[in-house]
């Protein structure tokens, strides 16, 4: 199975017809102190299997890691695609995460791996502001 896309936004869904939507792209989150909570982020990912993938069960596991390479989350879970025979398949897939807690300043990760191999990796930079001149 293989990424064919990965991102983070600020909303994401998918149509009755089958359309990916996706709103508000992003890489970086500027906060004002740490830590912090970001209230929600969409991960999507589109992936696309094979017919020698499909019918069987792929172990996914996302993970963001913080710049020295430590998880602040993992999620797991299993995906079976399903196609016609000896036709590719593409599922689009929406993780939605509520309340992510930012402790570290720099440059994070979401890392996608499929059966245990790295698929993705989505850049997360989280920056300070600046404070501005005391009075």
């Amino acid at each position: 199975m293989q990424v064919t896309l990965a991102l983070l936004a600020d909303y994401a869904n998918v149509t009755a017809e089958g359309k990916l939507n996706i709103l508000g792209i992003f890489d970086r989150i500027t906060v004002q102190e740490l830590p912090a909570v970001h209230t929600q982020m969409h991960l999507v990912l589109r992936l696309e299997a094979e017919a020698a993938d499909q019918n069987r069960s792929h172990n996914v596991e996302i993970r963001l890691q913080d710049p020295e390479g430590r998880s602040v989350l993992d999620v797991r879970g299993d995906l079976v695609p399903h196609s016609v025979p000896g036709r590719t398949s593409a599922t689009n897939q929406i993780l939605t995460f509520n309340n992510v807690q930012l402790s570290r300043p720099g440059a994070h990760a979401f890392v996608v791996s499929v059966d245990g191999t790295t698929r993705a990796e989505v850049p997360l930079v989280i920056d300070v502001a600046p404070s501005g001149p005391a009075n």
